[in-house]
């Protein structure tokens, strides 16, 4: 109930109904108790908040922006959730909230990408990782066996492909690849092995895809779309993904303290962008103008980690590098939490995604807050703390000790 508070949007994406939630709360993160805490997200959300505010003020750009505060954001909702939450199950609880309130923010309110009201819009921009996240968060606590999970996620994936989202539908695949690597020789594989099979699948599903499109097994809009993006003579998924030229650019014109805001970028850094590109298999004829920017004209560099870079400098990406570190925790480590190791891997596949490709979206700091969370609820050796599990075992033992000091001491009588 707490999680879906996030339904109400006060400020853009960084302030919602559940941040009120987390500030009532979150002084309780202070306070001694069996809990596990981390400070390093705590300290590279409050470096990258301090380099936005310095390079808002360098360059003469707006301490208001969104994406100032994003950081920060993400840093309360931290707070707030480990103060709800100390275990996988109970912080999955509250990822369910913030679903339900993502779903509801997108159905009922909804952005530009959404407002339309068609049901493939909403599905590609909107509701899809909230509706994963609730599929695999019911299966999990109905303690489902993994063939019916692989089935679960193979649908959402074939859904997405129908829906031309070809990004949600690779990550479901992932992960189904993930978790029959985890059964296969009781999870035995090397990481290595894990991390060289998932590589090998990314190939094969992009040229299976490529070629379903091209002997017409595809609906028309993903035909046409696939066709276009693979026609050319730079890899598809930077066809799909444009605005890395423009990112790395702005970047390595300003690497230490950032732009500001994407809008403060420079025309000829821009120009040299589309030159960059070019250089790179881009036709001259592309359409940059449509690709680098929205329909009110701002520039979109549709990356968290370059566009934290680009507007921020150096500084900001301490913390998406470490969310990524983080996800790599949860897709690789946490094959050893229980039932809830599907929802763990998706969570942490999806925000790989978004941390690379996406730009920040509605109730995206929250999600993030989640994934560090669960990646500090980890152990150090990947297993899952239960502190229930752990008193009772403490106990046990106790007992035994007692018992067995019992036998001793009735034998030195006799």
């Amino acid at each position: 109930m707490l999680g879906c508070t996030s339904a109400l949007p006060l400020m853009n994406f960084t302030v919602t109904g559940f941040s009120l939630v987390c500030i009532a709360i979150a002084l309780a993160y202070l306070l001694p108790g069996p809990r596990r805490r981390s400070a390093t997200p705590l300290v590279f959300a409050a470096v990258g908040t301090g380099a936005y505010l310095a390079s808002a003020w360098v360059n003469g750009t707006s301490y208001l922006s969104p994406d100032v505060f994003a950081f920060a954001s993400f840093a309360l909702y931290f707070c707030g959730i480990t103060v709800l939450a100390g275990d996988a199950e109970r912080i999955a609880t509250v990822l369910l909230g913030i679903a339900f309130g993502s779903v509801f923010f997108y159905a009922m309110i909804g952005t530009f990408l959404t407002s339309a009201g068609n049901a493939v819009d909403l599905w590609k921009y909107g509701v899809a990782p909230s509706a994963t996240i609730a599929v695999l968060y019911v299966l999990a606590a109905r303690r489902v066996r993994t063939p019916a999970v692989v089935a679960a996620l193979m649908a959402l994936g074939a859904l997405s492909l129908v829906l031309n989202f070809r990004s949600h539908s690779v990550i479901c695949c992932a992960v189904v690849v993930l978790l029959v690597l985890s059964k296969y020789q009781r999870g035995a594989l090397s990481l290595g092995t894990r991390v060289a099979t998932l590589g090998v699948f990314a190939v094969g599903f992009s040229w299976a895809l490529e070629y379903s499109a091209r002997v017409g097994l595809l609906g028309g809009s993903l035909r046409e779309k696939v066709l276009m993006q693979s026609d050319g003579s730079i890899p598809m998924l930077l066809a799909g993904r444009t605005e890395p030229p423009l990112s790395l650019t702005a970047i390595a014109h300003q690497p230490l303290l950032g732009w500001g805001e994407a809008n403060n970028i420079s025309h000829d850094a821009y120009a040299q962008a589309q030159h960059f590109a070019m250089a790179l298999g881009f036709d001259r004829s592309f359409p940059f103008e449509y690709a680098w920017k929205l329909s009110d004209g701002s520039i979109s560099l549709h990356s968290i980690l370059l566009g934290s870079w680009a507007e921020a400098g150096v500084l900001a990406v301490l913390l998406p590098a470490w969310l990524l570190w983080a996800c790599y925790r949860l897709i690789f480590v946490a094959d050893s939490a229980g039932p809830w190791t599907p929802l763990m891997m998706y969570i942490g596949m999806q925000a790989v995604w978004d941390i690379l490709y996406s730009p920040w979206s509605y109730n995206l700091p929250a999600v993030f807050a989640c994934v560090a969370c669960c990646c500090v609820a980890l152990n150090s050796d990947g297993r899952h703390h239960n502190d229930t599990e752990d008193a009772h075992l403490l106990t046990r033992l106790l007992r035994d000790n007692r018992a067995a000091r019992g036998r001793h001491a009735s034998a030195v009588t006799r």
